[in-house]
């Protein structure tokens, strides 16, 4: 059952219009408006070395706040970037890490704009100081093979798959259905995306698809749900009541149960980037349908921003609650590689770890009280017990004793 609905739902319209009309439905400009201060087209697309442009110009202008990371090139050229966002850009702090990310199907278009919208608010007015405390990367495409498969000046012809016609979101190791659960060799986007991944630890993730409104939470491959469920139907709910509240269409991010789901309950696949990113690597990721339209109209991305914007920027400050931890070694001070895991609650990979080169982790928690573990070899196991509330945030302070004493080197 896997494979029957996707491939039925693969088979849709991909949008009123269908391949007529879109050059002006998916308008894209190729420079810079001298007429506004924005870099970001204000209702329309870039193009792909307009979008290249606007990312580095982005880094020029704001230095402190905002670098571009190359992380990788397709063969085609093109190239998978994200904008690295936080303040005093260049330190290495134990601050959370939070992924944004768009238009892996390259027909799916308006999360392309918005995160370039997000980037660049953030930057020129970063009301709430998320930037203070959070180290976002965004990446805005994903997929410019796809999007871009009539030529970098077109959105006209864009596809789902990538330039070999495969679909990403069901590319990726499944825990359930093996590491090839589409019968495909990992493509270029998918080792580049997982390489990501391992180098920067997410903790918090956002997906942005087209297609459908609303909110989708893990898992999509299997039945039973995440440990942590309570915690993602509070943050899903909140998500859909806020784009609803914002929006100027009172039929906005109503889909399926009012604008929320569970991906395995709407419908089941394998090999999504959400259960690889969950599972492989404990980042708390979500799958979120922003448009019914898939070649969303480039008219209407202002209205959009302003429907999306608030929920958007909700999601991302879960960042700053939770449990909020620091593991050292208790003599050096040392920052430690430690597993922090919650017994009788955590199973499935849903426990998370300690950064080997800052020791910081974070664990986004319904309101409760919870008994925490933490372990590393060669340590003694800490037992702490946390209590939360409503969008609250728990410091956590552990220094680990070593099983053996610690002796340093004498000196000849």
């Amino acid at each position: 059952m896997k494979w029957l609905i996707p491939i039925l739902l693969m088979c849709l319209p991909a949008g009123p219009g269908g391949v007529v009309a879109q050059s002006e439905v998916l308008r894209t400009v190729s420079s810079f408006d001298d007429r506004s201060c924005r870099l970001v087209p204000e209702a329309a697309y870039p193009t792909y070395d307009h979008y290249e442009r606007i990312v580095y110009e982005m880094a020029r202008r704001y230095p402190t706040r905002c670098r571009v990371e190359v992380w990788g090139t397709l063969p085609s050229g093109r190239k998978i970037l994200a904008l690295k966002l936080t303040e005093d850009v260049t330190s290495i702090r134990a601050r959370p890490q939070v992924l944004c990310t768009a238009a892996m199907h390259g027909d799916e278009l308006a999360g392309y704009w918005v995160l370039l919208r997000l980037a660049e608010d953030l930057l020129t007015n970063d009301r709430g100081g998320l930037l203070r405390e959070a180290v976002l990367y965004i990446n805005p495409l994903a997929n410019p093979d796809g999007a871009y498969a009539a030529g970098d000046h077109s959105l006209g012809g864009s596809r789902r798959g990538n330039a070999r016609g495969v679909d990403l979101n069901r590319n990726y190791p499944d825990p359930d259905d093996g590491q090839f659960p589409d019968g495909n060799d990992h493509q270029p986007e998918t080792r580049i995306f997982m390489r990501a991944a391992a180098r920067h630890g997410f903790d918090l993730a956002i997906n942005f698809h087209g297609g459908a409104e609303l909110f989708n939470y893990p898992w999509d491959t299997y039945r039973n749900r995440h440990p942590d469920t309570d915690w993602w139907r509070n943050v899903s709910r909140e998500f859909a009541l806020l784009a609803q509240r914002d929006s100027r269409n009172s039929d906005y991010f109503k889909d399926r149960a009012n604008g929320v789901t569970n991906g395995h309950d709407w419908y089941p696949i394998a090999g999504s980037r959400q259960d690889y990113m969950n599972f492989y690597h404990h980042t708390r990721e979500a799958t979120v349908e922003i448009t019914n339209v898939k070649r969303y109209p480039a008219k209407d991305l202002p209205d959009l921003w302003l429907s999306i914007r608030g929920a958007l920027l909700n999601y991302l400050n879960e960042a700053r609650y939770g449990v909020h931890g620091l593991v050292t070694d208790r003599l050096t001070g040392k920052p430690l590689r430690a597993h922090v895991t919650i017994p009788g609650h955590d199973q499935m990979r849903s426990s998370v770890y300690s950064e080997a080169l800052t020791g910081d982790f974070y664990r986004f928690l319904a309101p409760g009280t919870y008994r925490m573990l933490i372990s590393a070899a060669g340590y003694r196991t800490r037992q702490v017990i946390v209590t939360l509330g409503e969008k609250e945030r728990y410091e956590l302070a552990v220094a680990l004793e070593r099983l053996t004493p610690f002796r340093t080197a004498r000196k000849k």
